[in-house]
């Protein structure tokens, strides 16, 4: 923030020497406010949101001076154009780009002469702030957002893990039904988090169009890519939540399923316990500080898992008749939660520059 305030002051003010004290502009201010604005949070928005900002002030500049020059009034060419400008700002693809549309059109109107002559002068400061601002934010500290996602994707699979932990030990002692009603609150939550680590991971991308420093900073920052663990963490929390929904099904008087109980549910809660433990091990993956031990035990978390869910699976088919249907849906949704995690190579590579692979391959099928 402090970067990207003292980049568009210095934008303002370079654009202002330019257009104000070399160009000698008769409305140098121009120049200096569209610098400011041209300096946003990526390269590629500067660029984007520069262009809109000119094409909106062309707009404004030659529909004030054509009125002006019509009906010779300053006022009643007010009375005018300044709505009709201001409705640009309901047409969603220009948005809050129309209001530089209006103020651009008043400072046409209120200051200096109005003629077509001016109308050069005015698109010329534009045009002299938009490429300033869009050089300096290009050129100085270009804005990278790599770690934000990443930090927010690290907490998404961290939270998963914590709430797989009280799931196991409420199938040890008994499924209580207020448990699973705030386990269910936890996954809203959980969805919550998701969401905003997928937004940052939006930054992440945006920020890397046209950034000579991105690419660095990825290097050197210890992370995978954003948009392959935003992939991880989205299944592996459909599938938590997909859990958490059977046991509020399970739970419910009105169709209440087969769970099961305390005595049995043993091979169950281990497999959850190996699940969060693979989730704790790959958020320490996300922030770039596991070990090759870590990378030891998320393999051994995975293997555990994948036979757990293989040999629940083979005794649910031996029991077919009995209707477990609860139990089936709840081994699917732990098995998609498996098969969504990557692979044991994948996570915690002791080779430099390999935290850059992608995280999104399976850790292998497991029985159907």
């Amino acid at each position: 923030m402090v970067a990207q305030s003292g980049k568009a002051a210095a934008a303002g003010i370079l654009a202002w020497l330019v257009a104000g004290w070399w160009l000698d502009s008769p409305l140098a201010v121009i120049a200096p406010w569209v610098a400011i604005v041209t300096v946003q949070t990526t390269v590629y928005r500067s660029v984007r949101d520069g262009l809109w900002l000119l094409g909106a002030m062309t707009v404004g500049t030659v529909l004030a001076t054509g009125v002006h020059v019509l009906v010779g009034s300053t006022l009643v060419a007010m009375c005018i154009v300044l709505p009709a400008t201001l409705a640009l700002t309901l047409w969603s693809r220009i948005g809050d780009q129309g209001v530089f549309c209006a103020t651009t059109a008043l400072f046409v109107l209120v200051y200096g002469s109005v003629t077509f002559d001016g109308v050069v002068d005015r698109l010329r400061e534009a045009v002299i702030g938009a490429v300033i601002g869009v050089v300096v934010n290009a050129v100085v500290l270009p804005p990278v957002y790599h770690r934000r996602g990443l930090d927010a994707a690290r907490a998404v699979s961290r939270e998963a893990a914590e709430l797989l932990a009280p799931i196991a030990e409420g199938l040890r002692s008994g499924v209580d039904r207020s448990a699973v009603l705030r386990w269910d609150e936890r996954g809203g939550e959980l969805t919550r988090m998701t969401d905003r680590a997928r937004d940052l991971s939006g930054w992440s991308s945006e920020s890397r169009r046209w950034n000579v420093r991105f690419e660095p900073v990825r290097r050197e920052s210890a992370g995978p890519d954003p948009e392959d663990v935003i992939a991880v963490v989205s299944r592996v929390v459909g599938s938590v939540n997909g859990l958490v929904r059977v046991l509020l099904e399970g739970t419910d008087e009105a169709f209440r399923s087969e769970l099961p109980d305390p005595e049995s549910a043993g091979p169950y809660a281990d497999l959850c316990d190996r699940l969060a433990a693979a989730c704790r091990t790959y958020a320490d993956h996300v922030a770039g500080r596991c070990t090759d031990e870590d990378r030891a035990a998320y393999a051994e978390a995975v293997g555990a898992a994948g036979s757990l869910a293989a040999g629940l699976q083979a005794d649910l088919d031996a029991r077919a008749a009995a209707d477990p249907s609860a139990l089936g849906m709840f081994l699917l949704e732990a098995k998609r939660l498996l098969v969504g995690l990557p692979a044991a190579d994948e996570v915690c590579p002791s080779a430099p520059g390999r935290l850059e692979a992608g995280a999104a391959k399976p850790a292998g099928s497991v029985g159907a």
